[in-house]
């Protein structure tokens, strides 16, 4: 990462190092209780976590003067008439991964410097502690610190995810995008496949948010982002939300389409006009080929039949590739409509459901509701100048 001054604030040894966990000069026993990870995380650290067993307990003296003018959290914890104002004793409760890092915080309020190091998930960390117990010279030193070491993708993404809950800078926001758009750049690349499959939500929007990606195709980037969203959110209703809100609207041939496409429902509409003579040979072939087309990364195939039952009619079919089915979860809605003569308007006359990777079509052997002749007869309302207006209306629903 590159430094930035706006980021840069000198250590500043607050002269009280001898004191720290010196019964001497401390007025109250911090009694920290410390739980396994999986515990539901809280801002507010002296929250019972009932019926939590409890994985160790740690004890360290404390001033509560020095706690308390580097820490509005220790302020209030030491001065508002609550329980653990008027006791010698304090309890906290933290989860074990956020043990090594408050420790770091609680010595910083004494020293005003951080244990050296070059990891940059443990000042993640740090910083996330120090938020959490509102210690902000500490959350400026450890942006300073993350300002002037390399990125990784762990540390990039847990900046990324920091900015939604602490008052993080912009530059190291933004220091931690261009890392990510310049690392994943070729993002569609076999190598980085399985790496940007783990890379959780805050990192992929960071990457699609920069306009130069380097990509086959658009389509490619909207399946990409299709399995990734299959990968990370089994849940389909969780999945649907973040597809809608956070990450089709990233997608180049989403943004295209934003005067067709419904973001958190994909639709498009396919119009096909058929010439009475063209419709008259399928009496004969029983089948005439229509149309092939893409929508949303997927092929599908359009095909008109005249079936050969006991009253012959017009009939729709529409295909998909297996492969194509197997892409990704969800359900595709179908709508086959038809103007008239007495309407000129589209109506519906078929629709149905079909969920992708079943493998099944949608077929509607009878469009209409009436034989081949009245369908093909020259009064027939369904031609309009001799020519048959159809319209596919699809919605795509993951």
């Amino acid at each position: 990462m590159a430094g930035g001054n706006a980021l840069e604030e000198p250590e500043v040894d607050a002269g009280f190092e001898f004191a720290f966990d010196n019964d001497a000069f401390s007025d109250k026993l911090l009694r920290i209780e410390v739980f396994g990870s999986d515990n539901e995380k809280s801002s507010d650290s002296s929250r019972i976590l009932m019926g939590t067993p409890i994985l160790r307990v740690n004890t360290v003296n404390v001033n509560s003067a020095i706690l308390a003018a580097k820490s509005p959290f220790f302020f209030k914890l030491f001065s508002n008439g609550m329980k653990e104002s008027d006791q010698r004793q304090t309890t906290l409760r933290i989860n074990d991964s956020e043990e090594n890092a408050f420790m770091e915080v609680i010595r910083f309020m004494y020293s005003g410097k951080l244990t050296p190091t070059t990891e940059p998930t443990l000042l993640v960390d740090i910083l996330m502690a120090a938020d959490k117990f509102e210690v902000v010279s500490c959350m400026k030193l450890c942006g300073q610190r993350l300002m002037g070491l390399p990125m990784t993708p762990q540390s990039a993404v847990s900046c990324l995810d920091l900015a939604c809950s602490v008052s993080m800078p912009a530059a190291l926001a933004e220091a931690a995008k261009k890392f990510l758009a310049e690392r994943y750049k070729e993002f569609l690349s076999t190598k980085f496949q399985d790496e940007l499959m783990r890379i959780p939500l805050a990192g992929i929007v960071a990457i699609l948010s920069r306009n130069h990606l380097v990509v086959a195709s658009e389509e490619a980037v909207y399946d990409f982002v299709l399995r990734w969203a299959d990968c990370q959110y089994p849940n389909s209703e969780e999945r649907r939300k973040i597809l809608g809100s956070r990450l089709l609207p990233l997608v180049p041939i989403m943004r295209a389409m934003k005067n067709v496409i419904t973001i958190n429902q994909p639709s498009y509409k396919l119009y096909i006009n058929l010439e009475r003579e063209r419709c008259s040979r399928l009496f004969l072939s029983g089948s005439e080929y229509c149309r092939q087309f893409r929508f949303m990364g997927h092929l599908f195939v359009l095909s008109a039949h005249c079936n050969m039952d006991s009253s012959n009619s017009f009939g729709l079919l529409l295909e998909m590739p297996v492969e194509d089915k197997e892409l990704v979860r969800g359900t595709i809605d179908y709508k086959f409509e038809a103007k008239t003569r007495l309407t000129l308007e589209f109506d519906t006359k078929y629709e149905s459901t079909c969920t992708i990777g079943s493998r099944e079509d949608v077929r509607c052997k009878d469009l209409f509701s009436v034989p081949w002749t009245n369908f093909i007869a020259d009064d027939s309302p369904f031609f309009i100048d001799d020519i048959l207006h159809l319209r596919i209306h699809l919605k795509i629903v993951y």
